[in-house]
């Protein structure tokens, strides 16, 4: 068990020491018996508040076998054992006892190859299991991670990845929301009713997604991009432009015919970019809004079904069709430049309308009462929020959540970034 004594150095000393440490490799993995070497390996080091955002991957795992990743908390005085009585090439590294990071995973793959791997997010392990091994953690605590997995024709029929040691770090104080970011518009932090009850039915065409309506804290503040992502800034970062029409007059139109998979490679190549100039906080990254940052941020503090109230007309959005316009059609054929409408009261522009806009949540109903940062991990589909220039006013509402696999592309679809404390989807 993990032993509390008294602490000499002192916690900035401590945690500078850990800072400069990597996660660190050890022990040498086992050879599969079709010849597969699996490696573990982490994003960065954890911290005791669990949003260092770190991630434990398990490369190089044959393809379509059940394993896992366990942990222990004290390697002291520990010397690695031959797995299985010595007739395997594996070695057991982690010292018990041992705490299974999760349940059991498939690797996926291709059958015969050597690319299946595991994932497991330690942070929301870690949350979702306050009395687990090692909890609660201090700064400096060490944590030994390794890996098992099925190997029908292996001694033991399974096999052991090689092992990986993390260090607990104290957690990054918050950035101070003061702060300013060239394109970003502060969010503060706070309280607000999220979701819809309109009725069915025109004008709103409610429905259960939307429902039930209940308050959502975000206890931290961010910072949102205030137009969405341009066919420049895209082409800039990523080399290429994906739009359905990429003609250098319709640069400064939002980027569109982008996955989810793509808008988080450009958010994750942005955070690169800006941590190297330094101009990333500790404990934040470029990513996807989560579906609550997104709704808090377009309602700006309104109730309405609308940030600019009960109804959105033609001048209001880019849009195709409003039912509080007449004429209701507004002819909206193609995007328009980004921000050519006016902002929502907190500075964002095309919250309504222009592109649907990727969220980072996988979709999932409402869960009745209130919750603190909610996010959803897990799903097949991921959402979409604000509309289009091709989508009625609806569609464009405040609330309005539509989903889509990943995967998905279509001209009416782009994303905006936001600056915001790590996760992990």
């Amino acid at each position: 068990m993990k032993q509390i004594t008294s602490v000499v150095l002192t916690i900035a000393t401590l945690t500078s020491f850990a800072r400069a440490q990597n996660p660190q490799p050890y022990c040498t993995a086992g050879v599969s018996s079709n010849f597969c070497v699996a490696q573990i390996g982490a994003n960065g080091q954890p911290n005791i508040t669990n949003t260092a955002g770190c991630v434990i991957t398990v490369s190089s795992v044959p393809a379509n076998r059940q394993g896992l990743v366990f942990y222990g908390i004290d390697n002291n005085g520990f010397t690695p054992s031959a797995w299985a009585g010595g007739l395997s090439t594996s070695y057991l590294c982690v010292k018990a006892p041992i705490q299974r990071l999760g349940a059991p995973q498939n690797s996926g793959g291709t059958s015969g190859l050597c690319n299946g791997s595991y994932v497991s997010d330690w942070d929301a392990f870690q949350n979702a299991n306050p009395t687990a091994l090692g909890n609660p953690w201090l700064p400096g605590d060490r944590a030994f991670l390794q890996s098992w997995y099925r190997d029908p024709l292996a001694a033991n029929t399974s096999n052991l990845s090689n092992a990986l040691e993390l260090t607990l770090l104290v957690a990054p104080p918050p950035p101070a929301c003061s702060m300013t970011f060239p394109g970003l518009v502060p969010i503060p932090a706070g309280t607000f009713l999220m979701g819809s009850s309109a009725a069915s039915g025109s004008p709103y065409n409610g429905d259960s997604r939307t429902q039930p309506v209940h308050q959502v804290t975000l206890s931290y503040c961010f910072w949102m991009g205030e137009k969405e992502v341009t066919q420049a800034q895209y082409l800039a970062l990523m080399g290429v432009n994906p739009s359905f029409d990429p003609h250098p007059i319709h640069l400064n139109h939002p980027v569109d015919r982008v996955t989810w998979t793509q808008a988080r490679a450009y958010c994750a190549a942005l955070t690169a970019q800006q941590s190297a100039l330094g101009n990333v906080p500790l404990g934040y990254e470029y990513r996807l809004p989560t579906e609550a940052e997104w709704e808090y941020a377009c309602r700006a503090g309104t109730t309405t079904e609308f940030n600019f109230g009960a109804s959105l007309n033609c001048s209001q959005a880019r849009v195709d069709y409003s039912y509080h316009s007449s004429p209701p059609w507004c002819w909206a054929s193609y995007t328009l430049p980004a921000g050519s409408y006016a902002p929502n009261a907190w500075g964002l522009y095309d919250m309504h309308g222009n592109v649907f806009e990727w969220c980072l949540d996988s979709f999932s109903g409402y869960a009745p009462g209130a919750a603190t940062d909610p996010f959803v991990t897990g799903g097949a589909r991921r959402v979409l929020r604000g509309g289009a220039y091709a989508a009625d006013s609806s569609m464009c509402r405040s609330a309005f959540r539509w989903d889509r696999d990943p995967f998905y592309v279509d001209s009416v679809v782009g994303f905006r970034v936001v600056l915001a404390p790590i996760l992990a989807p």
